[in-house]
């Protein structure tokens, strides 16, 4: 946090950019977790300096403790950046989370709080700290406990805390049947999703580009969370992606550094967001050297972040990364209204990676399409030919969008090919990223007699 942030004195310049150029399109700032798996195992001391990590010998981080200063790496996210302030749940000393809590009221204030979420993936704490029959009914019992205390002896608001932040053991269906609905503190429901892994051999090789960048297969997994969508939605609560990203264990080099993940950040947002889920939050951070005995992955920060915060041995110069340019689609997707619609459109049997999506605005009626997303998942690589190319491009005809007297414009999200790994040539809209601000001219192109040419890895936003 401290890298992506820095401090008061030093705020991260690139940090702040980017989260400029969201708040440009969408009006506020995009939500904040900072967290993960070390915060159960977090102090926080009013005398300590911002962070302090002790390690084990394996080079392991066994406690990480953090004071005031900290709390100003939140000051290079915008203002209206809300934050999900996760406290230690893990160590199972209530004092712990108390004191995280009544840090962050203080440090950060109610105004930008989100919620309270007691722990990180409750369903894969090591043996160690809990027994080995530890089970969801015992999670909905220490939650409904802790959140009981905590609420009395700080004096929180009822419907404060997000609850489940599970990976796939228990699931919010789980809690919900056990109980932890009914005390009146849960605000929301969280779960966490990663589809490819390499956190050891076996699904490494499966964690390609063809396999990460295929429509069907994005659909599918995410389907898997339906239940758990409604569940949340039949108590009058949000459901939100708690924590994600493409390959768990720090991503994959070539596959996640790459515009192929632009690429499935688009497709795996707006398909969630058709599914009711409310909120998606990108993991960014760094390889955990005792995550996993067979992972892949060395220390440094991961494959797939979507900025690299400072300058790096692996990755070179601070910059962004490729998929930063997918951010932008969907920021213009969503708009500023915080209430627009989306669907899936139909598939095109013959062209079975192209997928459709529509957005309608409050303010348009019903039956007008405000926006429309249109995305080739077919594989362009930069070696492809000119007639690999013309094979997999999309042709569509959008004359029953655009009304009369309309004019239609359409902006385009690009690289030299799904496997491209250089900034500098991904682009939103004919303008790269790299360092935080547009670099290039700007080209909004306009319909051609009503069409639009989707190429291979390609995506387009069309505004009506």
């Amino acid at each position: 946090m401290t890298s992506f942030g820095g401090n008061k004195t030093n705020p991260n310049t690139l940090t702040r950019e980017l989260m400029q150029r969201l708040v440009e399109r969408t009006g506020v700032g995009p939500d904040v977790r900072p967290g993960g798996i070390t915060i159960d195992s977090s102090v926080y001391s009013s005398t300590a300096p911002a962070l302090v990590l002790d390690e084990s010998p394996a080079g392991g981080i066994f406690r990480t403790t953090f004071g005031p200063a900290w709390y100003e790496s939140l000051e290079a996210f915008p203002d209206s950046s809300l934050i999900v302030v996760t406290v230690n749940l893990g160590n199972d000393t209530i004092q712990f989370a108390r004191d995280e809590i009544q840090a962050a009221i203080e440090h950060i204030g109610w105004k930008r709080i989100r919620a309270f979420e007691l722990g990180n993936e409750p369903d894969h704490y090591p043996g160690g700290s809990r027994p080995p029959q530890w089970s969801s009914s015992d999670y909905t019992a220490q939650y409904l406990g802790w959140t009981a205390f905590l609420s009395r002896n700080l004096s929180l608001p009822s419907h404060i805390f997000q609850a489940g932040g599970f990976v796939d053991t228990w699931s919010t269906k789980d809690i919900i049947d056990e109980g932890v609905d009914t005390t009146g503190s849960v605000k929301l429901f969280a779960q966490h999703t990663y589809q490819y892994s390499t956190c050891d051999p076996a699904r490494n090789t499966i964690a390609t580009l063809p396999n990460l960048v295929n429509h069907q297969n994005i659909t599918a997994y995410l389907s898997q969370w339906k239940l758990q969508v409604a569940a949340a939605k039949s108590v009058g609560k949000e459901f939100v992606v708690g924590e994600y990203n493409s390959v768990s264990c720090s991503g994959k080099e070539n596959v996640t550094n790459t515009f192929g993940q632009a690429l499935w950040l688009a497709d795996t947002i707006l398909f969630a967001g058709s599914m009711d889920i409310s909120r998606m939050y990108l993991h960014q951070g760094a390889t955990l050297v005792l995550q996993s005995s067979q992972q892949a992955n060395t220390p440094g920060f991961s494959w797939y972040d979507l900025w690299y915060p400072v300058p790096t041995d692996r990755y070179g110069s601070a910059r962004a990364s490729p998929s930063f340019v997918a951010y932008l689609l969907i920021a213009e997707t969503i708009g500023s209204s915080n209430q627009s619609h989306i669907a899936l459109l139909p598939s095109i049997s013959s062209h079975p990676q192209f997928a459709a999506y529509a957005v309608w605005d409050p303010a348009t009626r019903a039956s007008d399409v405000a926006r429309l997303v249109l995305l080739n998942l077919a594989t362009r690589i930069i070696t492809s030919t000119e007639e690999e190319k013309e094979a997999i491009a999309v042709t569509v005809d959008l004359s029953p969008y655009v009304r009369e007297n309309q004019h239609a414009t359409m902006k385009r999200m690009t690289a030299l090919g799904l496997d491209s790994t250089d900034s500098r040539t991904a682009t939103w809209a004919g303008q790269s990223y790299e360092n935080g601000t547009a670099s290039g001219v700007e080209v909004i192109e306009s319909l051609d007699e009503g069409k639009v040419t989707v190429q291979g890895s390609e995506g387009v936003l069309v505004f009506f």
